[in-house]
């Protein structure tokens, strides 16, 4: 039988039983229908999802605007090889048009590999509420946890990791984005350069987040360029490669300014303040050198706790 559409007063649930589902093409959720798994690695849906765009058909899951919720699950993306130009985009789960905040994820696990440019989870233009989600990528030139593009989620309980990508590697990458991004874990290892957080013209309020930079030759805990002026209370940022003399746990880059609070800052260097930059800095633990002008301290000091000075000298 043919059943009527879902609306806002009768709204869908489809349930999903135990097991691994292969899909030959994107699922596109629809308004009002909630799809719900039965647990991480319980209920898996599987795609060799790829395209050659930064669109829906690159997904294995895809949102456009709607008003649901995906929970329960594993979206896992393997990539595949757009036989025309030879590069591919993989993303686990793509939203867009969402900028009222109307689509959650909760409990989800999103994997992308296999292409060019792999991302985990990629919202644009889009502001869901991410809660207890895994994303991860793998492989590729680039690879990219979490990429937030003019989108502002809510992000609860998120591990973001990203690894593999022989250039590069972003735990969770910002762009024009703000997320509330509280108790997140954003890993980014190998290639030449990786980066845990990036915040490029984005200003994210980040609470209890670790990111961590790992890598062969550039590695940043957290990088924010482009005026881009992040809120930061009891952050853990590290940077730490084989080539530590270029491991930076905190860089501020053209014209961002970095409040920071409450936090541990580790690499060669621990903060580096350029083009020119400010940081202001309190209750702090600093265990390398810091780089530029810009600072304003109280209550900092080193791993030997030293007291640093009020330019954090």
């Amino acid at each position: 039988p043919k059943y009527p559409a879902a609306t806002a007063t009768d709204p869908y649930l489809i349930k999903i039983a135990p097991g691994t589902y292969t899909e030959t093409s994107t699922v596109a959720l629809k308004d009002f229908v909630d799809i719900e798994g039965s647990g991480q690695g319980v209920t898996t849906i599987n795609c060799q999802c790829g395209s050659s765009s930064f669109g829906a058909s690159s997904a294995v899951v895809s949102v456009n605007g709607s008003i649901a919720e995906i929970r329960h699950l594993t979206i896992n993306n393997t990539g595949t090889t757009d036989t025309g130009t030879g590069i591919t985009v993989t993303f686990g789960l793509f939203t867009t048009g969402g900028d009222s905040g109307s689509f959650s994820m909760l409990h989800i696990t999103a994997t992308a590999t296999g292409g060019t440019y792999n991302r985990g989870v990629y919202n644009n233009a889009s502001s869901p509420t991410m809660n207890n989600v895994t994303a991860t990528a793998t492989g590729g030139a680039e690879s990219f946890g979490v990429h937030n593009i003019v989108s502002s989620p809510t992000m609860n309980n998120v591990t973001a990791t990203a690894t593999g990508g022989t250039n590069h590697n972003r735990g969770v990458y910002n762009f024009s984005s703000s997320p509330s991004m509280t108790n997140v874990t954003a890993t980014a290892t190998g290639g030449t350069e990786s980066i845990g957080v990036y915040n490029d013209s984005s200003s994210p309020t980040m609470t209890n987040v670790t990111a961590t930079a790992t890598g062969d030759t550039k590695n940043r805990g957290v990088y924010n360029k482009s005026a881009s002026a992040p809120t930061m209370n009891n952050v853990t940022a590290t940077a730490n490669g084989t080539a530590d003399s270029n491991d930076i746990g905190l860089v501020n880059s053209g014209g961002s300014s970095s409040t920071i609070r409450n936090s541990a800052i580790t690499g060669k260097a621990s903060i580096s303040n350029e083009d020119p930059a400010t940081a202001m800095v309190a209750d702090t633990v600093l265990t390398g050198e810091t780089f530029g002008s810009g600072f304003t301290c109280a209550g900092v000091y080193t791993a030997l706790f030293a007291e640093l000075s009020t330019s954090c000298t």
